[in-house]
This record gives C-alpha cells, structure tokens and sequence, in this order.
C-alpha cells in the first residue's frame, strides 16, 4: 500500500519515533486504529491515553440508566472497572503502554460537580440530561467548556514521558461530545497530529468538513491488519453485541487523515 500514508509510517518506523493515540472511550483507539496500531508497535513504542474511563455513583441521568438497563449492569462503576479490564488486556497483547485519564463519560458527568462529598453530587443536576440530544450531537456543555484545556494538560505530561514527536487524534465524525473534547485538546499540545476516522460512527455519518477544510486534511486509507483486528475488537465483550448487532465487524480500511502539507507531521 503506497502514498504519504505508508511513507508516514514507514518513516516512523526508520526513526523509531514514539507515538500517542489519543481514545475518548475505552475501545475507541481499537475500533478505530488497531490495525495500525498493531503494525507501529513492531517498530516504534506507542501509548494509548484513553480519556473518559469513569462513571460515577447514582443517581443517573435517565439517559445513562437506559443504556445501563440495555446492557444488563445495575453497577456503573463496577461495569467500568470491567472496561478499563478489557482494554488493558486487548492492548497489552498488541504491545501498546496504556494510560487512562479516569475523567467521567459524558453520560455521568454532571454541572458543578464537587469531587470530595457524594451528599454534594447528588444534588447536581446531569451535564447531559438530553444524552441523545445534546452529547450525541455535539452540543458541549457550558460546563465542559474548560474540559478540553484539562485533558491537554494531563496529556502534556503523558506525552512528555513518552517521548512522542506523533499524536493520533479523533476526527470526531458523528459528534460526540467525549470525541470533539479529546480533538479539541489535541489541537492545545501543539504536536504533528494524524486524526483518524471514528469508527464505527464512520460507517453511517461523515467528517465535519468545516474542520477537515481549516485544517487541511487528506484522507488515507489503511488497510493492512484489518481483517485481523476484528478479532481485538470482539475482546471488549461488554462493547461488541451492541455495536455490531450480526457479530460481524465490517473490514473496510481504517482511514487516516493527513495535511495536505505533511510538514506538521515529520518524523
């Protein structure tokens, strides 16, 4: 597979340059990067930071208790436990240091949250009360309005460890609040920044093109490993039935956007 997708890769693997992939949730970086994922690491050290890797103690937004009654969990926090599980394992058999943020989902977070009190949480309303009509569209909180700045400034540190000259970030196709912050916070580190298509969002809606055009970007397909990733897609169990109702994981490329001028992303 030619073009300045593979010539990008294939310079980071001459360089050994450190790469960060940047996952709002705890499967994203899989769904989405896994197959070249798996073929940087041979090469190259790669850490994923997935950002929002929390829930939070009821009581929740009727919009959470929907999704939790439609997965059969009646423990929020001991179902993200079991998340955080699965992606430790998934990643830790393709080779990749992990770090999780530990920020809440969207579906948990709620307006002027007080960390040190459950009497003070329970008193504040959801951030996302609407979820499918606000987070699912894009329509940041007021409150979340400064998460962007936070996330960055956890990133900074992470990246400076990693030594990373590479930053993998969401495009943010099908808005999702948790998807634009994590893009949003990228844009503050400053780095050379490959954004990759949400998957499976991608299957059914299309990338802002307002960004895609400010930016500059290309996109790339990525084939190579595909088929094989289905396979570390179907070990985050509590994820897979609803997120591919027929069991199959459609085996289209994965696809990477790139500037038009590669100049921010030498390595």
């Amino acid at each position: 597979m030619g073009g300045p997708l593979s010539q990008f890769v294939c310079d980071m693997h001459e360089s050994g340059s450190a790469a960060v992939i940047m996952s709002p949730h705890l499967d994203d970086a899989v769904l989405s990067c896994g197959a070249l994922l798996a073929h940087l690491v041979r090469r190259c050290p790669v850490t994923v930071v997935t950002v929002f890797t929390a829930a939070a103690p009821p009581p929740w937004s009727l919009s959470a208790r929907r999704q939790l009654r439609a997965l059969g969990v009646t423990d929020a926090e001991d179902f993200f436990e079991q998340r955080r599980a699965e992606d430790n394992k998934v990643l830790a058999e393709i080779g990749a240091e992990v770090v999780h943020l530990g920020l809440r989902d969207a579906l948990f977070r709620r307006v002027g949250e007080v960390a040190d009190g459950q009497e003070a949480y329970t008193r504040q309303r959801p951030a996302y009360p609407a979820f499918r009509f606000d987070a699912a569209r894009g329509r940041i909180a007021r409150t979340d309005a400064g998460l962007a700045a936070e996330v960055a400034a956890q990133m900074r540190e992470v990246v400076r460890e990693a030594g990373a000259r590479v930053l993998f970030a969401p495009l943010g196709i099908g808005r999702h609040v948790d998807h634009l912050i994590t893009r949003r916070a990228a844009q503050y580190l400053g780095l050379g920044t490959v954004y990759y298509s949400d998957f499976p969002y991608s299957e059914t809606a299309v990338p802002e093109r307002s960004f895609v055009r400010r930016a500059g970007l290309v996109p790339y397909p990525w084939l190579v490993g595909r088929a094989e990733n289905a396979d570390r897609i179907a070990g985050y169990r509590t994820q897979f039935a609803g997120l591919f109702r027929d069991g199959t994981v459609p085996t289209r490329p994965e696809i990477y956007w790139l500037p038009a001028n590669d100049s921010t992303t030498e390595v």
